[in-house]
């Protein structure tokens, strides 16, 4: 059995199953609660944004990552 962290909050995820209750995005392990906020934050940006290409989605997305993960 696997020990998984998220690398957002540091919690371990009990039972871990990729893509079921942890998320790999961009090399990050990240739990199912720190990805819905990542990509509420990034959703709330983008709207702002419209027309938007998926190039600005990619940026927004990295960067809103690399702020949960520095923590």
């Amino acid at each position: 059995m696997t020990a998984i962290v998220c690398d957002s909050c540091g919690k371990q995820v009990p039972g871990a199953r990729r893509e079921v209750n942890y998320f790999t995005i961009l090399d990050k392990d990240i739990c199912e609660s720190c990805r819905d906020e990542l990509l509420d934050t990034t959703k709330q940006q983008m709207r702002a944004r419209q027309p938007y290409s998926f190039k600005e989605y990619y940026e927004f997305l990295t960067r809103n990552l690399a702020k949960a993960t520095s923590r």
